[in-house]
């Protein structure tokens, strides 16, 4: 049996000891900004001939760490030394009640399940809820307004829309989450259509408003306002209205479109001054050889004229017969 007197006093040296490691590694470790961190670092960005490493060791990283990460770090190394002394002693003689404080091994060996075990719950119990940020942009200032949800209740609706339960902002225990109900909320319970043991409901609108991770159960989301529902026919409690302001990456779109735009018209304006180019000099050519048709064919008319003859031929056959023939005798 182990001895309680014995395990109080272990428990509060082991405090003891743990806070005076915090206190040195927080008066030797700088927290600033320090002069010959910064030369160093900047001496090592400046030796561009030798080859970075792309890992950082065990050591430089724990280097990194704050203080109180160190403080257990250094905390778990000692325990798992003595516990492997302690298993090496236990092996070598077989009798582990004579390895030197064999009790408090075993508490602690218990004390580090109940540990692993209450921070994997702990983790399982986070993942089931998401944080719904709600930024509010109204002309009067911009407010932010955070809603935890359980991830486990989230659905669909019919009207490309999601509907999220809502839970109280603090956990039991720090562990334990719990619904908020319309009792809970006193602007809703007064309700009509709703009863006091129903969870609040948000619906959020599912479009480029709204930032879903579904990893981490996060959602941001742009609104104008918050609305109360009292409609018999939606089972939510609050809207969610989108706001009509545009966001920067939306703006950022919007100019890039106008930058894309302006680039096709700046190309079509150099295209129609090529074809124009290229239509007045098709019309020089066309007007030139219609030109030249035509004074060719004014060269030619007058060609024809030179080459027809100044005096009309008579056909001396017609005189001859004029002549031979008698002349009609006078009537008198």
């Amino acid at each position: 049996m182990v001895d309680l007197q014995s395990a109080a006093i272990g428990g509060v040296v082991f405090l003891v000891l743990l806070f005076g490691l915090y206190f040195v590694v927080m008066k030797t470790t700088s927290l600033g900004d320090d002069e010959r961190d910064s030369e160093d670092t900047e001496e090592r960005l400046e030796m561009t001939n030798r080859e970075r490493h792309r890992r950082v060791g065990f050591r430089h990283r724990v280097t990194r760490q704050t203080p109180m990460t160190q403080a257990f770090m250094g905390a778990i190394l000692v325990f798992l030394v003595y516990l492997g002394i302690a298993s090496y002693q236990i092996a070598a003689t077989g009798r582990p009640t004579e390895a030197a404080y064999a009790g408090y091994l075993e508490q602690a060996v218990f004390g580090m399940v109940c540990v692993g075990g209450g921070v994997w719950f702990k983790a399982k119990q986070d993942r089931k809820a998401g944080e719904l940020q709600i930024m509010k942009e109204q002309d009067e200032g911009n407010s932010r307004q955070t809603i935890t949800f359980d991830r486990r209740l989230t659905r669909e609706t019919g009207d490309g829309a999601r509907i999220v339960a809502e839970l109280k902002g603090r956990q039991v225990f720090g562990l334990f989450w719990r619904p908020r109900l319309i009792a809970d909320d006193p602007k809703r319970r007064d309700s009509d259509y709703r009863l006091p043991d129903d969870i609040v409901t948000y619906e959020v609108p599912n479009d480029d408003s709204a930032v879903w991770d579904e990893v981490t159960g996060e959602v941001t989301i742009r609104a104008k306002k918050v609305d109360e529902v009292n409609n018999p026919n939606r089972p939510v409690d609050y809207e969610i209205v989108p706001s009509e302001r545009k966001s920067k990456s939306e703006i950022q779109d919007l100019k890039n479109d106008v930058n894309e735009l302006e680039e096709e018209l700046k190309g079509e304006k150099i295209t129609n001054a090529i074809l124009s180019e290229n239509l007045s000099e098709v019309e020089e050519i066309l007007t030139n050889e219609e030109y030249n048709a035509l004074k060719r064919v004014t060269e030619s008319r007058e060609a024809l004229r030179q080459d027809e003859p100044r005096h009309q031929y008579r056909d001396d056959r017609d005189d001859s017969d004029r002549r031979g023939r008698p002349r009609a005798a006078s009537s008198d």
